[in-house]
């Protein structure tokens, strides 16, 4: 009688040079589809695995969670071997070993995001940080309209498709603005219970116009209070966006900054 293994499998990617978390068909490269391939390689039959969520292309990670269900225990040298065969801009740090019921997608509690930005050209950070003209962002403005997003649960206005959604609602629990201590770089954190499609983007484009003088923050409030969008309907670029905390019931990790966008921040 054969006993199956279950394991969450904590992943980090760059997320430049695919179109995003999902699997899609036409042969386009995602993270779940190279992820995959190179894990049937390994474990000889094809391997399927249940993500926590979709991340959109050219959008990061540096806490991702993948479900996996094998036939036997993993060796102990298997994050290793992994790592030596995946492609460029996937890691793997962790197998964590759940039970049978666990669930990538629907047992998550909250997800972080973090969104970096920066208004002076930088060939080190313009992968991972997004080039914005920040040359009328009066920071301060944008940083006194977060409070708005606690405020609010229905973020129909702030999402790609809302009908394609069962629900809009949105718990927030934080959204920060910080800064670096030179004042030349920028983070937005945004903590909630789950996330519509396209919102981040959503959100930090708006934040930003109110933060330039473009968008009031009175129209920005009356977008949450009506679920009604200016003709504007503008994302922010992918490259700064990172998904950096899923959090569950059974797993005690905090959300884990990337590499780039570590060192000292100063909120607003």
């Amino acid at each position: 009688m054969s006993t199956t293994h279950h394991y969450f499998l904590s992943l980090t990617y760059d997320g430049t040079a695919y179109r995003g978390w999902q699997r899609q068909p036409g042969g386009v490269v995602t993270v779940q589809q190279s992820l995959e391939e190179t894990l049937s390689e390994i474990h000889g039959r094809e391997v399927i695995l249940g993500g926590c969520g979709r991340t959109d292309a050219g959008v990061h990670a540096s806490q991702y969670y993948a479900y996996l269900r094998t036939e036997k225990a993993l060796n102990d040298n298997y994050v290793f071997i992994v790592n030596k065969r995946l492609p460029e801009g996937i890691a793997l740090r962790e197998a964590i070993p759940v039970s049978d019921k666990a669930q990538a997608r629907y047992d998550a509690t909250e997800r972080t995001y973090d969104y970096y930005f920066h208004g002076q050209p930088d060939a080190f950070l313009d992968r991972y940080s997004s080039l914005l003209d920040l040359s009328s962002f009066a920071p301060a403005v944008s940083a006194q309209t977060l409070p708005l997003l606690l405020q609010y649960t229905d973020f129909r206005a702030f999402c790609k498709t809302p009908d394609r959604h069962n629900t809009t609602l949105v718990h927030f629990r934080e959204a920060t603005l910080f800064r670096n201590p030179t004042g030349d770089r920028y983070r937005l954190r945004f903590v909630a219970n789950r996330f519509l499609r396209g919102m981040i983007r959503l959100l930090v484009n708006d934040l930003l116009m109110v933060g330039k003088g473009q968008l009031s923050a009175t129209d920005f409030e009356r977008m949450l209070q009506t679920g009604e969008r200016k003709p504007h309907f503008r994302l922010a670029p992918p490259e700064g966006l990172f998904l950096t905390g899923v959090r569950y019931p059974y797993i005690d990790q905090e959300a884990v900054l990337p590499v780039s966008g570590r060192g000292e921040w100063i909120a607003l």
